[in-house]
Order: structure tokens, then sequence, then C-alpha cells
């Protein structure tokens, strides 16, 4: 830790509306490691010392882990980094009476984890911390009983880092700690080079004051503000999430990891395939969305029927002649990396939010028809027709969109707030997770944590050893169920565990 105190500089990060649009979130991951060489002690199997070293030299190359979150005369937030007074993100090293075949066993659920861990999952605030300041950055090693294994739990605060900004940081601490071990009787240490960008103006370049590549859904959320929007832009992010918390409540969401082999989700794609429009190309992700979109969609109808056919609503109608209808579609929001449509070389090299969601509106009337792949390829067609359109023009308007006005953010949200059937679907499956090799080889097994908000789906890739593809689902329990009895969904995943 001396090091990076000593290293480090004071400096102040401002944010932009991508880091807005997500500061109210953390990307909390799970990464286990299995011992599998028997007798192996902590010396020598990803050793305290090391992880703990290797922690605070890769913070030199990302120094916003150690600041606090700002607020200026505008109403836009910052990241300050004061050396005299660092806000240090949390780093335990701890053991556990666990056997890590415990966990294996039991489909590395979460249910076995220590509380500490969820809560450093969830919306930040200070009470979390028990602190004056929202920590950045939350990092758990747990050794579990007589050197089985290791578990590594990572929380990142959103508004500093995307996913592909996560993963670069965890994999340059891998690398750090790796190189420690392979270079310990050197005298000095040969660190591989690594170069991270945190500074927000590097694509200012790419923005335009145009409108005609932006979808209506996005124009219509950013539309004029209100008392309201601006006031929630004006507060700290404590106070804001605080406002969230509260409104959200506290319903405990279930954690859904299903898992899809390759040769089942091929083959499915070249069936709905069949039912493309001429020039349409379906990759996996578009038939992973349609699916989960179509799953999700036919749970809330499901659902919504169940709940207006109770007595009281049916009394209801019968007297006033109300009627709560069911719902008519579901907002699917696909979240689009933004880097490869950027044409800036170093563009690689940028740690900081550059994601957006896409938009698709799925009829009920769609989700209901019995023409089921005929319908998963018309979602899946339009899955694939808004990402085509996401270029480069298409993100210099976003650029200057959500950095127009200090609230656009808070507008948006409280724009997608009043749209109850929501899904968001991030795919992460191309990302390097599988390469963070600590010195001990690569995970065992790697997974998001429990999402904040319901309906949220996270694309993983499997093991290299197993491929295939993991979602983690998050939602309401009734949701849940639902889901796991839905035929079509079913029918394709191997195998599933819920973490309650």
């Amino acid at each position: 830790m001396d090091e990076f105190i000593n290293t480090v500089n004071s400096q102040d990060f401002p944010l932009n509306g991508f880091d807005e649009l997500v500061s109210s979130m953390y990307t909390p991951f799970y990464y286990w490691y299995e011992n599998k060489a028997p007798g192996k002690a902590w010396t020598t199997f990803m050793p305290s010392d090391m992880l703990c070293s290797s922690f605070y030299r890769a913070l030199q190359d990302f120094p916003i882990l150690a600041g606090r979150f700002k607020t200026d005369k505008n109403s836009r937030k910052y990241v300050s980094v004061d050396k005299s007074n660092l806000n240090m993100p949390v780093y335990t090293d701890s053991s556990w009476d666990i056997d890590f075949k415990q966990v294996k066993d039991a489909g590395f659920s979460t249910r076995l984890l220590p509380e500490d861990f969820s809560e450093a999952c969830g919306i930040p605030t200070v009470s979390v911390f028990a602190t004056t300041d929202i920590k950045l950055g939350i990092f758990h090693v747990r050794r579990f009983k007589d050197f089985s294994g290791v578990v590594v739990f990572a929380s990142i605060s959103h508004a500093i880092i995307d996913g592909y900004g996560f993963f670069a940081f965890m994999n340059r601490w891998a690398e750090i700690s790796k190189s420690m071990q392979e270079n310990m009787t050197k005298q000095e240490l040969e660190l591989p080079i690594g170069i991270f960008i945190h500074d927000r103006s590097m694509y200012s370049k790419c923005s335009s004051q145009d409108t005609d590549a932006l979808d209506d859904l996005t124009l219509a959320s950013s539309a004029d503000g209100s008392a309201i929007t601006r006031f929630l832009a004006r507060l700290s992010v404590d106070k804001r999430n605080r406002v969230i918390k509260s409104i959200i409540g506290s319903t405990r969401f279930i954690c859904c990891n299903f898992h899809v082999t390759t040769p089942a989700i091929k083959a499915f794609r070249e069936t709905v395939q069949k039912y493309a429009p001429q020039g349409i190309d379906f990759s996996i992700n578009d038939i992973l969305v349609a699916l989960v979109t179509m799953a999700i969609s036919q749970s809330i109808y499901k659902i919504s029927a169940k709940k207006q056919n109770r007595f009281v609503p049916r009394m209801t109608r019968a007297l006033f002649g109300s009627s709560d209808s069911v719902p008519i579609d579901t907002l699917t929001s696909i979240i689009a990396n933004m880097r490869t449509r950027i044409s800036n070389p170093h563009i690689k090299d940028y740690v900081g939010n550059l994601s957006y969601p896409r938009y698709i509106l799925s009829p009920q009337a769609l989700i209901q028809d019995e023409n089921i792949l005929e319908n998963i390829s018309a979602i899946a067609t339009s899955v694939r027709t808004v990402i085509s359109r996401t270029d480069e023009k298409y993100v210099g308007q976003l650029n200057y969109l959500l950095n127009s006005e200090s609230d656009i953010y808070m507008r948006q949200a409280m724009y997608h707030s009043r749209i109850k059937n929501r899904l968001v679907v991030s795919n992460v499956s191309k990302s390097s997770y599988y390469k963070t090799d600590f010195g001990a080889g690569i995970p065992t097994f790697v997974r998001v944590a429990l999402h904040s908000f319901p309906n949220t789906v996270v694309v993983m890739c499997g093991h290299p050893d197993d491929g295939g593809y993991n979602l983690v689902m998050t939602l309401e329990k009734e949701m849940a169920e639902m889901v796991v009895q839905n035929k079509l969904w079913m029918d394709l995943v191997d195998s599933y565990n819920i973490d309650v």
C-alpha cells in the first residue's frame, strides 16, 4: 500500500453522461480458483502477500479507485483523488471453514458466501461501509478450508469503469501477481507494460449535434427535464442513491444461472435462420437476446393475467367497469459496447464507461403468437438491425446528447422507470475473465453477482474446457418460477441453479 500512496498524485477525473447513467450500480464478479495440487499451501497457491502487493501495484494504473465522488457547481459529477486524504478501496484476505468442493458441488452457489459479499453488490451508499464516503472498489479474497481453493470477489463502482474496464483491472492485477511469483529470485521486478486511459476527453471529438441517427426512445427519454430531474442531478451520489433505494424498496431478487451448450444454441440458430429476412445473418447473441426476451415476456404476461384473475381485480372490474389491461409489449435494452464503433486507435485502452443500451420493442401479440420460430426470428431481426446501425455517427450524436445537459441521465432514468415491462441484456461472453491467472492457473468458474435491479440478464461464456454460455438472470421470485417452467427456454438449457 505504501508504494501506491507514495506514487499517486492528487487529480480530478470528470465524469460524463455515459458514466452518470450507471452511477447507481456496482460491477460485481466472483472468480473461483480450485487448488488442484493437494498439499500446496498458501506460500505457493495464490499467496496472500503476493495478491496484496500486486493489488496495490495495479492501483497505480487505476488511481481513480482511491478517489471520492464530488459534484461541481453545474451539477456535474467527478471523482477527486486527494493524495493527503485518499479514499482507499476495501481489500480483505481471510480464511473460510468451507471446503472448495462444497461450493463446486453446489454449482458455485452464492448462498454459501458471507453477507459482506452481497452488501457490495447493491446500490452504493455510505451506509454500506459505515464511512463518510462511498467506496469505489470492494475486494474480498476468501481462502477455503485445507488450502482447497480461493474465491476472489471484486466489486467496482460502475460510475468509473464499465465491464471492459473492470476486466482490464482484474487482468492487470493478475498479471502483476503472476509476474511477481515468476520473478521472485530477481532483484528487480519486470512488470508487463500496461496502458489504461481514464481521460473522458479522449473521444470528445466524436460528437455531433445532429440527431438523425438516434432512435425515438433515446430522444423521447432525453426530452425536456423537470424540477425533479434537476434536483436529483444536484444531489450527491450518496443522497441520490438513497432516494433510488427508497423507491425500489426492500424487494429481494433471485439469481438464476442457466447453462446453454454451444451445439444446442448453434443448432437452434440454424433453425431460426431459415425464417430470417434476406440479407440478415443472425449471431449467437441475436438468438440469445430473442430467446430471453420471449421467455421473460411470456412470464410477464402469465403473471399479469394471473393477478387480473384474482378476486379483488375481478370485482373491481365488475363494479366500476375498469380494466387493468395485460401488458402490451416488452422493452429490451441491449447493452452495446461503443468502442468498436470509434475509429480512434487508442480507444482500446480506454477503461471508462462507453456502453449504451440499444432498444427493441416486442409486442405482446408477437410474444403470444403460436408461430414460435417465426417470432423468435422477428425479434432476432430487430436485434440485428439496431446493432448494425450502431456506428460512429450514432456514437457521436449520442455522446453530444448525453453531455448536453447535466440532468440528461436523470431524465432517462425517470422515463424508463415508468416502463413496467423492461428487460436489460448485457453480453460479456467475449471478455477475458478466463484469462485472469494470478499464478495458479485460470479460474475454475467466473460469474457476475446478483444485480440491484430485476429483469437483468448477463450473458457469459463457459469455462474454456466446457464451452457454451452461462446466462445469469436477476429476477423476482415469481418471475424466476415462471422462467424455469418455460418449455421453449428450458428445452435449450443444459443445467441451471437458483440462488434464493
